[in-house]
């Protein structure tokens, strides 16, 4: 496993201790390595995300999915907020 070398300034360096003591982690590496993990699944769902929305807006709506996505938003509007 290779090493980095990391700065943080004195807020953050407190920032992880307390993740790292409130989230069970043994290490900071174990907690920043957690945090390398869901930041890329994070950008991967983004990525998969943009994929359909792209692949979606070149296929039109038929009529019929056109009348249920206006039912599902004035459903959605009716909802308590």
């Amino acid at each position: 496993m290779s090493q980095i070398a990391v700065r943080l300034n004195e807020d953050e360096l407190r920032q992880l201790d307390s993740i790292v003591s409130q989230s069970g982690f043994r290490t900071r590496a174990e907690a920043v390595r957690a945090g390398i993990r869901m930041l890329s699944a994070d950008a991967r769902e983004q990525r998969i995300s943009t994929a359909y929305a792209q692949a979606y807006a070149q296929v039109p709506l038929t009529d019929d999915e056109a009348q249920m996505l206006d039912a599902a938003h004035t459903l959605a509007a009716e909802l308590p907020r």
